[in-house]
């Protein structure tokens, strides 16, 4: 959705706080306290220096938590300096925390190599394992204690959460040996799952105590297993640091790859009977919600459109397998009114116009299904006022009117939410928007032509084409990329991107291929 739509509340799942934090985290919090670029090339390479003090000091310590985190907080510093491209951040790494450790040819050195190995991109597991190999082979080989890094043995896991749906916090315990520590992750439901805060703390009895007790009048608290707290957090810790919507704190950032290690020692599994919801289930809510007594004068004044939104608001439950399709909190509902529905639907006059009566009986049969009181109730009916007022903006907003081209030919109103995500996620990859563009119709393929000849116009073409033949052929590419997933192109893409390719890579060699040959010989 489009990171101006998004509505924001207090986080009822509130995460406990983390335990102190370490030397290079309080450095890397203060380089971060400006805006990305603010800080002059001096001051970057002072704080450098003062953070890898700090991881010196951390692996010299023998403590692996410690280490970990002093690790973590260095492979961060390029993001907190407001570097986002991955290849130069795996640069840094590679130059800095790699390189240095070679140059250092002592067992810290090597300890710190097999920190990266644990902690970093596969990317950065790599040019680690080379490197420690180097170090093994001059007889330089990391002190004992490395052995138990990553290796931290699993104990209990809570589950914190609001009524409406719209957050959950997880917090699991760990130890090395007999000393105890914690990490917590702040999941944001709203849109697709997300770790929108991540901590770790070094009093796993205090994290456990402020998760589980304490509630406030709207959330709830549990015990849930181990295999469920892995699969409450994997997928968004994956997600988490992609893009800057939600953009993590200096902190959290320091703190993902810990917590990504310690979600890989959870026990694997579906994480018990937890329910999933089906296309047919979604589709029994919406009759259900239409016979219902909260649907009686909306449908008398316009079935069509009432049974629009209606479909609309329980399919986006569809986003998640284990979300009830009557489920919608304050937040939910901002997303899918201002970002969901004006990224993705075009609305007739009819159904634009009856918007308000529509939700305002779907929000009321939802709360009585669910039960939620009268005070739960009321929240969700004080914040549809707040949001239709931005309804319009949003919608007409030029970028959302763009987007829109994106699910064109697959938006309906009862389609899959989980699946168009995924389409409109292809497309966005053939074709992303310009940052600076005029009015587009993506849904036209004149105007997705003219986009692929701004791109790639200027290209220097392959041995035996013109500069127009290789647009064309571009243009073949993404076209083949937008239609659907099941074609040689698409898997050929899929794989030179998985290999570190660049989008614009992609489809440069993929167009620079005699057509027999994509999908196959291409892939070295």
């Amino acid at each position: 959705m489009s990171k101006k739509n998004k509505a924001r509340r207090r986080a009822p799942a509130s995460p406990a706080r983390a335990g102190q934090a370490t030397a290079s985290q309080v450095r890397t919090s203060q380089a971060a306290s400006g805006q990305d670029g603010d800080i002059s090339p001096a001051e970057a390479d002072a704080f450098v220096q003062e953070v890898l003090t700090s991881l010196w000091e951390g692996v010299a310590s023998g403590d692996p938590l410690r280490a970990e985190l002093e690790t973590a907080t260095c492979m961060a510093f390029p993001y907190v300096l407001g570097q986002r491209d991955p290849a130069d951040i795996e640069s840094f790494i590679a130059t800095v925390l790699v390189n240095g450790a070679v140059r250092r040819r002592t067992p810290d050195g090597a300890a710190l190599l097999r920190l990266l190995m644990t902690l970093g991109t596969q990317a950065t597991r790599r040019a680690a394992s080379r490197a420690l190999a180097e170090l093994t082979g001059e007889g330089i080989y990391p002190p004992e204690w490395v052995t138990e890094i990553g290796k931290a043995a699993p104990g209990q896991a809570w589950r914190r959460y609001d009524v409406f749906g719209d957050d959950e916090a997880i917090a699991v315990t760990f130890s090395y040996g007999e000393t105890e520590h914690g990490i917590v992750v702040q999941v944001d439901l709203a849109g697709i799952p997300v770790a929108t805060t991540i901590g770790v703390s070094s009093n796993a009895a205090k994290l456990i105590e402020t998760i589980s007790g304490n509630n406030e009048e709207f959330d709830r608290s549990e015990q849930i297993s181990l295999t469920e707290a892995r699969v409450r957090m994997l997928w968004p810790l994956d997600r988490a640091g992609r893009d800057e919507s939600p953009k993590l704190s200096p902190s959290s950032i320091a703190y993902l790859p810990v917590a990504r290690s310690r979600v890989r020692r959870l026990p694997d599994g579906d994480g018990g009977p937890r329910t999933v919801y089906t296309p047919a289930d979604r589709a029994a809510a919406v009759e259900e919600f239409m016979a219902s007594p909260e649907a009686a004068e909306a449908v008398a004044a316009d079935e069509a459109s009432t049974r629009f939104w209606a479909e609309v608001l329980t399919g986006y439950s569809g986003r998640i397998p284990g979300e009830p399709p009557d489920q919608v909190g304050p937040r939910k509902l901002a997303h899918i009114l201002l970002g969901h529905v004006p990224n993705t639907f075009v609305l007739t006059p009819a159904q634009r116009g009856y918007l308000e009566p529509a939700v305002t009986a779907w929000i009321g049969w939802s709360a009585a299904r669910r039960q939620l009181g009268e005070a739960g109730t009321a929240v969700l009916m004080e914040q549809l006022p707040r949001v239709l007022s931005r309804f319009g903006e949003a919608y007409d907003d030029p970028d959302a009117v763009a987007i829109r081209g994106y699910a064109s030919g697959l938006a309906t109103s009862a389609a899959d939410v989980s699946w168009l995500s995924d389409s409109v996620g292809r497309r966005m990859f053939a074709l992303p928007i310009p940052d600076q563009h005029a009015p587009l119709d993506l849904a036209d393929p004149a105007d997705r032509h003219r986009l692929v000849a701004e791109e790639f116009g200027a290209c220097t073409p392959p041995a035996g084409m013109t500069s127009e033949e290789f647009v064309e052929a571009a243009y073949r590419v993404v076209e083949e990329l937008w239609r659907d997933e099941d074609n040689a192109t698409y898997q050929a893409a899929s794989r030179l991107f998985a290999d570190g390719l660049s989008r614009h890579d992609v489809i440069h060699r993929l167009a620079g291929t005699p057509a027999p040959t994509v999908g196959s010989s291409v892939i070295r």
